[in-house]
């Protein structure tokens, strides 16, 4: 991953990750490899949210590491890649996740890193759920 956003460097991404405490390694990994990165998930204080967002639009960070409480109202057309590091929870997530990049019309670039077991626990998640909100 951290390959795939130095090749992409001074670039604007997303990393989507489905828990707080991976959003917090993750970032901190890219931090540490070079990266000019921030977490960003509702369990950080509201202040320290909106920082890290304002500075990700005024492009002093590249990229924001974050769950799924990053995007609703964020209006950053020249995002460039979107790398998912858990699979989404739903097919319309990653859509309006993936949908984040290249909205200026320019090129966007969206993977999505995944593995069987995840698989195997989002059909546990979702079968917890009642039918309705599994769709």
């Amino acid at each position: 991953m951290a390959q795939i956003i130095k090749s992409r460097s001074g670039q604007s991404g997303i990393v989507y990750c489905l828990s707080r405490k991976k959003v917090e390694e993750l970032a901190e990994f890219f931090q540490v490899n070079g990266i000019k990165a921030l977490p960003y998930h509702a369990g950080l204080e509201s202040k320290k949210r909106a920082s890290h967002q304002d500075m990700f639009l005024m492009e002093e960070v590249d990229v924001i590491v974050a769950t799924i409480a990053f995007g609703m109202g964020i209006d950053k057309p020249d995002v460039r890649f979107v790398l998912h590091h858990d699979m989404p929870k739903s097919l319309e997530s990653y859509y309006q996740e993936t949908g984040r990049a290249g909205r200026d019309g320019g090129e966007g670039y969206c993977v999505a890193f995944y593995d069987y077991k995840d698989i195997e626990k989002l059909e546990k998640f979702l079968a917890s759920k009642p039918v309705a909100e599994r769709e």
